[in-house]
């Protein structure tokens, strides 16, 4: 949703708004109950069919419109169409089966097995977003046992750390040093995640796959960007003393654009900021042109052992 003001939101809102209030003024009466012949208002036939041809115009709309801006694989195609019909169905068909029938066909009476067919849309909705409710269960903030000695590693908050490296060894190492030490983190990355737990000693922290193939449940698809973006903003959201570790941005640009993973890190940027939060990001800097650095180099600070190289490297006490 853009945030100029007013916007198509505003109009929809408005327009559901005023149905409401037409329902509750409204006066239905009933002329039969064998059959059920109910006599509505003319004015509330009227608004209430605007609502429901702007709802199954609308939302479509806007759904379609995303697909076209993320181009997003075959998978949240086919959860965004199901979104779509389910939305739409239940509007059409809560218009039919309540109103339209009993008003001008009162001797067919389908209100039962139109409630069957609208709690079928529900769930069509419901299998459009699992992936939402997959990621709550999921990514559950914890932090590691604390340790007693002091961290290796202090870090300003709020603020997103670019980890200039050949691999991701110092951005692990100081991921670790966080969340041993009263930070809550959450790990996004190319190895497999029982590797990861394993060397680095992780018990509570979720650890998320990134991978294009992988089907296992902490699998993070690299396209469209949102899938990251909204693993991170729902950890951030929930925690408390955030840090994520984001490891895989080579591979994010790999299967999007340079373009596309430049705004979600500036998207993410911002919640970092926000939410005060810590996010690393290993990157190594031989993989990119010196255009692209110096555009990376602008939204963040710079860590590890190739960050001399550049301008504005952040200070690390250890």
């Amino acid at each position: 949703m853009k945030t100029e003001f007013p916007n198509s939101y505003v109009f929809y809102l408005f327009l559901m708004i005023m149905t409401i209030v037409t329902i509750w003024f409204s006066a239905p009466t009933v002329e039969s109950t064998n059959p059920t012949i109910i006599t509505f208002e003319s004015y509330f036939l009227f608004v209430n069919g605007v609502a429901v041809a702007t709802l199954i115009l609308y939302a479509p709309y806007r759904f379609i419109l995303y697909l076209r801006e993320v181009k997003p694989d075959q998978e949240i195609r086919r959860d965004v169409f199901a979104i779509i019909i389910g939305i739409s169905g239940f509007a059409v068909a809560e218009l039919l089966f309540e109103i339209v029938l009993p008003t001008y066909y009162g001797t067919i009476d389908l209100r039962a097995p139109g409630f069957i067919l609208e709690m079928g849309l529900i769930g069509l909705i419901a299998f459009g977003v699992r992936g939402k409710s997959f990621l709550q269960d999921l990514i559950i903030p914890e932090a590691e046992a604390h340790l007693l000695t002091r961290t290796t590693y202090s870090l300003d908050r709020g603020i997103t750390y670019v980890v200039m490296e050949r691999d991701a060894t110092q951005a692990f190492d100081i991921f670790k040093d966080l969340v041993t030490h009263g930070a809550q983190g959450l790990c996004i990355t190319r190895r497999a995640p029982k590797a990861v737990m394993t060397e680095y000693g992780l018990e509570r922290t979720p650890v998320l796959w990134l991978s294009r193939v992988a089907t296992e449940k902490n699998a993070v698809r690299p396209s469209p960007p949102e899938n990251v973006a909204m693993s991170i903003e729902h950890f951030i959201e929930a925690s408390e003393r955030s840090v994520v570790l984001l490891d895989g941005f080579e591979y994010l640009v790999a299967h999007n654009d340079f373009g596309s993973i430049l705004a979600l890190l500036h998207d993410l940027n911002e919640n970092v900021a926000i939410r005060e939060s810590i996010l690393l990001v290993p990157f190594d800097p031989s993989a990119f042109n010196e255009r692209e650095i110096a555009l990376i180099r602008r939204e963040v600070r710079l860590l590890g052992p190739m960050a001399d190289e550049f301008s504005q490297v952040a200070r690390v006490t250890r």
